[in-house]
């Protein structure tokens, strides 16, 4: 399978800067996809050419593939991401836009479509509706969880790997991924280091050089551009100055804490029927553990107007058989146009 090559683009916001690609006409319908969990927007690179017909822009989500990482000392709290996504459509200048979102970025477009319902024209969900939820009698042990790990945290040992074939291979040991897709997400999440580093307290490489890297390491100074720009960037030219490189993952590590917090389906329950737009949700099957049948059912009926498939295969459906899923969104948007009255004019 071969990928295709999007346009690079940098998404000045308040607080960082995010990287993002880009397929098709920009003066097509607008359509941001979000990442999972710890991958980057190379997850939509087999996805999005497929989609034609639309303007997709694929957001590294902040700490994750290029973009840039929260200061030291903030952490990553789900719900600080969606105001992420708002600003990145307020900088691409969209008053309302498709949504496609996987895993993670699917939890984080469906919560933004219930609380911006007039914001989200059309919503794609794969592996994802709502976030992770825990029972209300949990709250005391997440709190006092990911209090502990916030206090023994220590991001200065990095995990390095002698080129860019190793980092895939580490990646398709935690994940169902073949190596073509594998690929797809490690070359965008990595960066160079050099000589010297502290790896599980030994020495192997040494700090990051992060003038030789795509994004921007916390606390790192950036010039804050007052619009979208585009960025020289592309994923060939990376991956070949990177294959005989010592590498290691480019997102924040503070991205492994968990969580302190987590809704209960009791509150979700409040809040997943406020989604308004015509709603499509692609399942693997069989399921992934967390996404247990019973509770997806649950908040599958909570939404008026969603339609929803099971598709063989894995996690990364998008990334393994997009053709598989680019069918049914392609019929599913075809099905479900635009309402005309819309108000449609870019954020002034």
């Amino acid at each position: 399978m071969t990928r295709a090559g999007g346009k690079e683009l940098r998404i000045p916001l308040r607080h960082l800067e995010l990287a993002a690609k880009a397929w098709g006409d920009p003066a097509d319908p607008p359509m941001l996809a979000v990442h999972g969990w710890l991958d980057n927007a190379g997850s939509f690179d087999h996805l999005a050419p497929l989609l034609k017909g639309h303007y997709v822009v694929a957001i590294d989500l902040g700490g994750h593939g290029r973009s840039a990482h929260r200061p030291p000392g903030t952490w990553y709290p789900y719900a600080d991401f969606l105001d992420e996504i708002g600003e990145a459509m307020d900088q691409l200048g969209w008053q309302e836009a498709d949504l496609l979102g996987h895993s993670l970025g699917a939890t984080l477009v469906s919560v933004f479509a219930a609380i911006c319902p007039q914001r989200v024209r059309r919503l794609l969900l794969i592996e994802g509706l709502g976030p992770l939820a825990s029972a209300a009698d949990q709250s005391l042990h997440n709190l006092r969880r990911s209090h502990l790990a916030r206090m023994a945290f220590k991001p200065d040992k990095l995990r390095v790997f002698n080129g860019l074939d190793e980092a895939i291979e580490a990646r398709r040991k935690v994940s169902e991924l073949s190596p073509e897709a594998a690929r797809c997400i490690v070359s965008r999440g990595v960066r160079e280091v050099s000589a010297g580093v502290v790896i599980d307290g030994a020495e192997k490489g040494g700090a990051l050089d992060s003038s030789k890297s795509a994004d921007r390491s916390p606390g790192a100074e950036w010039r804050r551009p007052s619009a979208v720009e585009e960025s020289s960037d592309t994923d060939s030219r990376l991956e070949e100055a990177q294959a005989f490189q010592l590498l290691s993952w480019s997102s924040d590590p503070a991205l492994t804490l968990p969580s302190p917090t987590r809704l209960t389906e009791e509150q979700l329950a409040s809040i997943l029927p406020a989604i308004s737009a015509p709603t499509l949700l692609l399942l693997a099957e069989p399921a992934a553990p967390y996404l247990k049948r019973e509770v997806m059912e649950a908040r599958i009926a909570l939404l008026a107007d969603i339609e929803v498939l099971r598709l063989a295969g894995s996690h990364h459906l998008h990334l393994e058989t997009p053709e598989m899923v680019a069918a049914p969104i392609r019929e599913f948007l075809k099905a479900h146009p635009v309402d005309p009255a819309r108000d449609t004019k870019a954020v002034s």
